[in-house]
């Protein structure tokens, strides 16, 4: 990619215009194009099989009339029906005058037929055994006799067949058959004998109405079980390049299958023409778009060379250099926010040095305040041993607790162990017994193994603080406190109780979800480090695993339990020495 850097700013820009966006909007468009055929492919092909699957229902009703026709007349049981069956199965004219009868009882079940009929056009011919028409719905002669070629194609059928029907294709001329003829036995239930044959033609013309779609660029074709041609439309005289869309329906009840193609190119064709005026139209604002970039890459170098040379200089160490603003496009608002840059950066580096110097001053007054506690401490330590050797062991002992506190304190970023938090803990409540003038119990029980364990330092005393400050501000008799610890799962288990008012019910879960932070707690600047406070601390320092949760005491007061997560590892020893530094 070295290359590209003897290239100005924008001729690269140019070249990523050509590997970024015009790569991939070709991709896209060429991808757009293979989708577009294929779906526009895809819905021809089902509307073609919508169109032959109404077409081979509707031969399907063709083929029910034709059934019911030959169910009529070859299994009837009728009487006169028969006799006329009879009487005319060996006629060749009409001899005498009941062959006339017969042969009008014939012709109006015919025309009773032909109306069922009337939308197919279907011819119904009965020939008897000397090969005569006794019947017939397209007024052929009666008693005429079929033509050699019919004989031919009626030479085919099974003899022994008597149930279903017989198809067989008639052909005069041509590849396309005139007639499909569906060809039955008419047996005369008294002795099985044969009375004649019914004949049930569809021409060629209901077939080429029925496959006619319109469409000359589609093919239908219907064929019967043996792959002859039955029917073709007229869009077969149309050329087929390439492989066709093709679409199949079997006509279960003959086993005849409808066909339908359509040549591909008819479909290619229209979207090719549409994607190439589309591209054309993108190749002209391509070209458009590499003449104009050329110019006003010139345009655009002069500002920008400038504003390299003025960062150079101010690199250098020019501090009052600035770009001079010309118009009000874009690089003119690119040169006024570089100028107001350079303000605030010289604005910054003011900041910085005065942020150092405030520093180094904040630095040596925590040096001078660390000192303080450590002077305090000696003090206290002196009144302390003064009190002693008086016999003053009250007082000692208060100084003593209150000497605790202060070195808790100052220790505080330091971890505790739990048998030290509470020792600390008792130093807190015999410092609040003086504050507050409360006979305050405190005791603690540790489960084994519980003691050693490490924690932050004043992590316990804020639950603490609310108990005295809180549960007990009504001064109850004997205010009593008490705290547990054992290990469960994994968890350090922290149990704090005490016997003060305690609260109702709705304002402890009011409470939980504070502690949960499921509940935004009332901004309290003056409150100090309060329970909300602790819980955060606790997920900050453990994990979301840690909780603190809180819970009324059955006997009176409230019961407030910390979950802590126990691991190897410890956070830090405690380093609080007996004495003050």
């Amino acid at each position: 990619m070295q290359w590209l850097s003897r290239f100005s700013y924008y001729r690269r820009l140019q070249f990523s215009f050509l590997a970024l966006i015009l790569l991939p909007f070709t991709a896209v468009t060429l991808w757009s194009y293979q989708s577009v055929r294929q779906n526009v492919s895809d819905k021809i092909l089902r509307t073609n099989e919508e169109t032959i699957t109404v077409i081979a229902n509707q031969i399907e009703k063709t083929i029910d009339t034709i059934s019911f026709a030959s169910l009529y007349l070859s299994e009837t049981y009728d009487p006169e029906v028969l006799n006329s069956l009879r009487y005319l199965t060996t006629a060749e004219s009409f001899g005498d005058y009941g062959s006339y009868i017969h042969q009008a009882k014939l012709k109006s079940i015919s025309g009773i037929l032909t109306v069922q009929a009337l939308d197919a056009d279907l011819e119904i011919m009965i020939v008897n055994r000397k090969d005569r028409i006794i019947m017939s719905s397209l007024n052929r002669p009666v008693f005429s006799r079929v033509s050699d070629r019919f004989l031919q194609d009626t030479g085919k059928l099974d003899p022994g067949e008597e149930t279903v029907l017989q198809w067989f294709l008639y052909r005069e001329s041509g590849p396309v058959p005139e007639y499909c003829y569906a060809a039955r036995f008419i047996i005369d239930p008294r002795n099985h004998e044969k009375l004649g044959t019914l004949f049930i033609g569809i021409p060629r013309h209901y077939f080429e109405h029925l496959l006619d779609t319109g469409n000359a660029s589609i093919v239908l074709s219907l064929e019967n079980s043996s792959g002859d041609m039955i029917a073709v439309s007229r869009g077969s005289e149309a050329a087929v390049s390439g492989k066709p869309l093709r679409s199949e329906v079997r006509i279960a009840r003959t086993g005849w299958l409808l066909a339908s193609e359509l040549p591909r190119s008819s479909i290619d064709g229209q979207i090719n023409r549409e994607f190439l005026v589309s591209l054309s139209i993108v190749i002209v604002f391509f070209v458009a778009f590499l003449v104009l970039s050329m110019f006003w890459a010139r345009y655009m170098n002069e500002p920008i060379r400038l504003l390299r040379a003025s960062v150079k200089q101010y690199v250098g160490g020019n501090r009052d250099v600035r770009i001079p603003v010309k118009g009000k496009d874009e690089v003119a608002v690119l040169s006024l926010v570089f100028n107001q840059m350079l303000e605030d950066i010289d604005e910054l580096l003011h900041r910085v040095e005065s942020e150092q110097e405030e520093r180094r001053r904040l630095e040596l007054r925590a040096l001078s305040a660390q000192i303080r506690p450590h002077f305090l401490l000696n003090t206290l330590n002196s009144i302390k041993v003064n009190l002693l050797m008086s016999g003053d062991s009250v007082h000692s002992a208060m100084l003593d607790a209150l000497m605790k506190l202060q070195r808790a304190y100052v220790h505080a970023d330091k971890p505790l162990k739990l048998s030290e938090e509470c020792a600390f803990l008792g130093s807190y409540v015999q410092v609040m017994q003086i504050r507050n003038r409360l006979d305050i119990a405190f005791e603690y029980f540790l489960e084994p193994g519980t003691e050693e364990l490490e924690l932050p330092r004043l992590l316990l005393q804020p639950v603490v603080e609310n108990a005295i400050a809180h549960g007990f501000s009504a001064r109850p008799e004997r205010p009593w406190i008490g705290l547990s610890s054992s290990v469960s799962g994994g968890m350090l288990e922290i149990s704090i109780t005490d016997n003060g008012r305690g609260m109702d019910e709705e304002a402890v879960k009011r409470l939980n979800r504070r502690l949960l932070g499921a509940e935004q707690e009332a901004p309290q600047p003056e409150k100090g480090v309060g329970l909300v406070n602790t819980a955060r601390r606790l997920q900050v320092l453990y994990g979301f695993r840690s909780r603190l949760t809180a819970a009324a005491n059955p006997g009176g007061g409230m019961i407030f339990t910390f979950c802590i997560p126990v691991t190897n590892s410890k956070e830090g020893s405690s380093h609080d020495d007996g004495h003050a530094d």
